[in-house]
């Protein structure tokens, strides 16, 4: 892709600050990144070279998850989406010969509510 400086790179990934990518620096672990420039106060990264993970793969793989991040959130729109109903995945969660028909006790309405929003949310 393309050799640029740790701002520009934490920008590209979606960070603030440097901090997250100096950290790293410090410990080693984007020495198969670091590349030379023309200035030599700056610090510069490849964010693709050839043969490696990318520098966003290689970040994600050294930094925990955090629903906050934008590293980890920036991709969620192109996650693949599920095509299944959710009337589908709440069958596949309860027992249904255990349920019969109506009426339910309270106990059996909170859990097919609580079921219902699972099947919702994936």
């Amino acid at each position: 892709m393309a050799i640029v400086n740790l701002r520009q790179a934490s920008a590209h990934l979606g960070f603030r600050t440097t901090t997250t990518l100096r950290r790293l620096l410090q410990a080693g672990e984007l020495s198969a990144y670091v590349r030379s420039g023309p200035d030599l106060m700056a610090i510069y990264l490849d964010m693709a070279p050839k043969g490696r993970p990318t520098l966003m793969q290689h970040v994600q793989a050294h930094t925990s998850c955090r629903g906050d991040s934008p590293l980890w959130g920036a991709d969620y729109e192109s996650w693949p989406k599920g095509s299944r109903n959710w009337t589908d995945v709440a069958n596949g969660y309860l027992d249904l010969p255990q349920w019969g028909p109506p009426p339910w006790t309270e106990l059996q309405w909170v859990t097919l509510r609580n079921v219902i929003e699972l099947a919702e949310d994936s």
